[in-house]
C-alpha cells in the first residue's frame, strides 16, 4: 500500500510540475494558439536549454528548461533527452519538447507573429539576464570585463538566439548553433520612403 501511495504521489507532483511550468513560460498559450502536428523541412535541433521571458508590469518572470549553460557537456542525458527540438522554415519557427512533456506540446510560430531575432554572444546573453532583472542594461556589466575572460565566457557558453514573439509578448532563448540564422526567414521590412526635400522660393516672389 506504501508503494502505490509512493507511485502516485510521484505521478501527481510530475502532472502538477508539467502544468505550473506550462502556465508559468506561456507554453500554454503558445499551444492555444499555434499548436502543430506537421514535420519541418528541416528536420529538428536538440537544444540544450530553452528559456522563456516576459514583463509583467514591473515583474521580469522568467522559466529555463536547461541541462546546464556550457555547449560542451559529458553529460550523455544532454545528447539523448534535449531540453527542447527546434526547426526554421519559412512556414515558421517550430519548437517542441519531450514526449513526456505532455503540456508541452509541439508548436509553429510564424513569422509575422515574430517581431524581430537577434544573436548574443554567451556575455552578452548572461549580461542582458542580470541587467534585466535589475532593471539596468546589460552593458553595464560587460564594459570593465576583461576581453580575456569575456572570451573564456563566450567559448563555454556559445551564442544565444533570441527571438521577441508579438502574441502573446514574450522573448525565447536557444542555442544559436541549434537555430542557425533566423533572420533570413523575417519578412523584410518596407524601406524608408525618401523625404521629400523643399522646393525653395525664389527670393523676391510672393
Amino acid at each position: 500500500m506504501g508503494f502505490l501511495f509512493i507511485i502516485a504521489a510521484a505521478i501527481a507532483i510530475f502532472f502538477a510540475g508539467e502544468y505550473m511550468m506550462a502556465r508559468m513560460s506561456k507554453w500554454d498559450v503558445l499551444a492555444q494558439k499555434y499548436r502543430n502536428s506537421g514535420t519541418p523541412q528541416n528536420g529538428w535541433k536538440g537544444c540544450r536549454f530553452i528559456q522563456m521571458e516576459r514583463q509583467e508590469g514591473n515583474s521580469l518572470k522568467r522559466v529555463s528548461f536547461s541541462w546546464g549553460a556550457a555547449r560542451f557537456s559529458t553529460n550523455p542525458w544532454v545528447y539523448l533527452f534535449p531540453k527542447a527540438y527546434v526547426s526554421a522554415s519559412r512556414n515558421g519557427l517550430y519548437l517542441k519538447r519531450q514526449p513526456w512533456n505532455f503540456l508541452h506540446p509541439q508548436i509553429l510560430i510564424p513569422w509575422n507573429r515574430v517581431s524581430g531575432v537577434k544573436t548574443n554572444t554567451g556575455t552578452q546573453h548572461a549580461a542582458g539576464m542580470v541587467g534585466r532583472r535589475m532593471g539596468i542594461p546589460g552593458e553595464q556589466f560587460t564594459k570593465n570585463l576583461p576581453g580575456a575572460v569575456a572570451g573564456v565566457m563566450n567559448a563555454l557558453a556559445g551564442d544565444v538566439a533570441e527571438i521577441s514573439v508579438v502574441d502573446p509578448n514574450l522573448r525565447i532563448y536557444l542555442p544559436a548553433s541549434a537555430t542557425g540564422n533566423l533572420e533570413e526567414f523575417l519578412p523584410a521590412k518596407p524601406a524608408a520612403k525618401p523625404q521629400a526635400t523643399p522646393t525653395p522660393t525664389p527670393v523676391g516672389v510672393s
